[in-house]
């Protein structure tokens, strides 16, 4: 059985990479490139596809507040945040 691990990397810990059996295959800034790469591969897609796939993701902007509010419902959850992403300080 494969075994499939998104991992950060970096002597910084501002990478991320896939790791199979504990062997780096493929690395990438982000994520969620990484998390489409490899849902394309494990769908079936080829190495080139799931490239393309994962270059999509990579190029396009986070979601808005508004498509996040669309499938938003007041489920006792609190809403979407503005900006999910603020950029924090660093201590």
């Amino acid at each position: 059985m494969v075994t499939y691990r998104i991992v950060q990397i970096g002597s910084l810990r501002n990478g991320w990479a896939i790791e199979v059996d504990g062997i780096i295959t493929r690395s990438a800034p982000t994520a969620a490139t990484l998390g489409a790469y490899l849902d394309a591969i494990l769908a079936g897609a080829n190495e080139f596809d799931a490239h393309d796939i994962a270059k999509v993701i990579e190029r396009r902007p986070p979601p808005s507040y508004e498509e996040r509010m669309a499938v938003f419902s007041p489920s006792g959850r609190p809403e979407p945040s503005q900006d999910p992403f603020l950029k924090r300080s660093s201590l």
